[in-house]
């Protein structure tokens, strides 16, 4: 596959000179847009972001709130967005929390993180009040409720403020590139999650390589939740920094009404939003009968592909429209992609490329290109990182590398080798430098004969069967010893492919379809144990399983 030249992109090392650069000439340009309950687009230019992030910034340093930890816990808005960059714009640590936690795990992470002040939903007053006590600030971030100031509340402060001279410039040269910028918790697939501490220039150089890699359209749409490092870093700031005009969801009911309203070119996503439409687009199409026809409409596309004819045509197009209306371009990560999913979807016009990243990365670590892009493949190392495998693991050094756990020095001590990341996920790199991840270090099925299976592969292929929404493969105890173990399978049934079946039906099915598995893998591979699960796996905001509770 032929390399070309990467993307040419502005790099930023700080978030003030980012805001600022944004609206350098360019006032009048849409920067964020968004829909109400009644169907109504509100949305800001990049100079009316420009003057917000400013004012709020400003009474946020009034406040001594400078170079302290500001904790927003709230659902996506263009208020959690402000927050987020007046505090890194004014040298304070921008604390994300994951809303989808119990209370109990919340105040443990406003505790974990040493957060001084509070932007809150409504709906969260009450754990936050309690943690603030008495000493702490709370905000909310919308709304008009009596008590509490809201974030617009203190952007009209502010402008008072910035109106009457009140502006101290020595505290904006006081921000470092190497300042920490946010402290953002790891997804939570394990027991807990840990603080990761990530500098100003390692988010900004990151949202920047993304665009080196990737070119985006004009439009572009998210509801990745900001409080993760791919939802803020590659849907927000990446598709700011290069130009587009982005419109943002929180509302996870009202997604698909918004991706209409808004008309995209570009969407960033987890699998699990693709494999649903896909599952639809097919369960149509059986209902109505035309399932062979699709069949073979695909077929044909695969062979004119082959040959370089890549348009979709008339019967294609028709269904892209249904699907994904002027959708184009679709960024996917958070999870393994289905292969054959994004090769379907490429038949139809649109290009899915799937990316890698990890929370202490900043993200990304790597992504497929526009024009270089292998399907089984995380794509090609981001500009600034550096990736080595050492005994299968994926190591990563550069600029986005975290600096450390917040207060956890052992923590950060067990992540590190010199400069390099350990990342805990497995994989390699062929020859044109695309990565391959292969599954997780810790999931490793190993057996007594010193033999490892990777649950990951077993689970790609499962998911390939019609009955299953869910699976996780593990190492079931079959005798005294711990590395005495046979592979097993639990499967979340699909309820809308498995309706009026019983349960023995179900895996009589199931059992059957994993039998012609098993056919094309060694003994040792085989899957031994088949069990339903009655109840959804538990997940976290980017939809990856959480093992741990399984």
């Amino acid at each position: 596959m032929k390399k070309y030249p990467l993307n040419q992109v502005k790099y930023y090392t700080r978030f003030r000179d980012m805001i600022e650069g944004l609206a350098e000439n360019r006032e009048n340009l849409p920067a964020i847009s968004w829909f109400t309950r009644r169907s109504e687009e509100e949305g800001v230019t990049l100079g009316q972001l420009r003057d917000d992030v400013r004012n709020l910034q400003e009474r946020l340093v009034s406040l001594g709130l400078s170079g302290k930890h500001i904790a927003i816990l709230g659902e996506n808005s263009y208020e959690w967005l402000l927050v987020y960059f007046a505090a890194t714009y004014c040298g304070a640590v921008a604390v994300c929390v994951d809303i989808e936690q119990p209370n109990e795990t919340i105040e443990q992470m406003l505790q974990m993180a040493d957060v001084d002040a509070i932007f809150c939903m409504k709906s969260l007053e009450e754990i936050c009040r309690r943690y603030a006590g008495k000493e702490k600030k709370v905000f909310f971030l919308t709304g008009k409720e009596k008590g509490l100031a809201t974030v617009r509340t203190l952007i009209n402060e502010g402008a008072q403020l910035r109106d009457n001279g009140k502006i101290n410039l020595q505290i904006y040269e006081q921000v470092k590139p190497d300042a920490t910028a946010a402290i953002v918790f790891t997804s939570g697939t394990t027991n807990y999650s840990k603080p990761v501490m990530l500098s100003q220039e390692a988010i900004l150089t990151n949202a920047s390589d993304a665009l080196a890699n990737v070119a985006i359209g004009k439009v572009a749409f998210t509801s990745l939740p900001f409080y993760h490092t791919y939802g803020l870093t590659c849907s927000v700031l990446s598709m700011l920094i290069g130009g587009a005009h982005l419109y943002i969801n929180g509302n996870l009911k009202t997604v698909m009404r918004d991706i209409q309203l808004a008309k995209p070119h570009t969407m960033l996503t987890v699998p699990l939003m693709l494999e649903t439409i896909h599952s639809r687009m097919w369960m149509t199409a059986e209902e109505s009968g035309k399932a062979d026809g699709l069949r073979m409409l695909l077929n044909i596309r695969r062979l004119l592909f082959k040959l370089g004819y890549k348009k979709s045509g008339k019967q294609l197009d028709a269904l892209r429209e249904k699907c994904f209306g002027t959708i184009r371009l679709i960024i996917c990560g958070g999870a393994h992609m289905n292969s054959q999913i994004m090769e379907e979807f490429s038949y139809m016009g649109v290009l899915v490329l799937q990316g890698y990243g990890i929370t202490e990365c900043a993200p990304l670590v790597s992504v497929n290109r526009n024009r270089a892009n292998k399907l089984d493949s995380v794509g090609l190392v981001s500009a600034h990182s550096e990736v080595k495998i050492e005994d299968g693991e994926i190591l990563v050094r550069g600029k986005n590398v975290m600096k450390g756990y917040y207060k956890h020095p052992e923590l950060t001590a067990e992540a590190m080798k010199g400069e390099w990341f350990c990342t805990g996920d497995v994989g390699e790199i062929d020859k044109d430098g695309f990565l391959y991840i292969t599954g997780r270090k810790k999931n490793l099925i190993v057996f007594k004969n010193g033999k490892k299976v990777s649950p990951e592969k077993l689970e790609e292929k499962i998911k390939k069967i019609p009955l299953v929404q869910d699976v996780i493969v593990y190492g079931a105890a079959s005798g005294v010893s711990t590395d005495d173990v046979q592979v097993a399978a639990s499967v979340y049934p699909n309820k809308e492919k498995t309706e009026g079946m019983t349960s023995y039906e179900i895996l009589e099915n199931l059992q059957s379809e994993i039998n012609q598995i098993n056919r094309e893998l060694p003994l040792y591979q085989q899957i031994q144990m088949v069990n339903i699960r009655e109840q959804e796996f538990s997940k976290t905001a980017l939809q990856k399983i959480k093992r741990h509770l399984v």
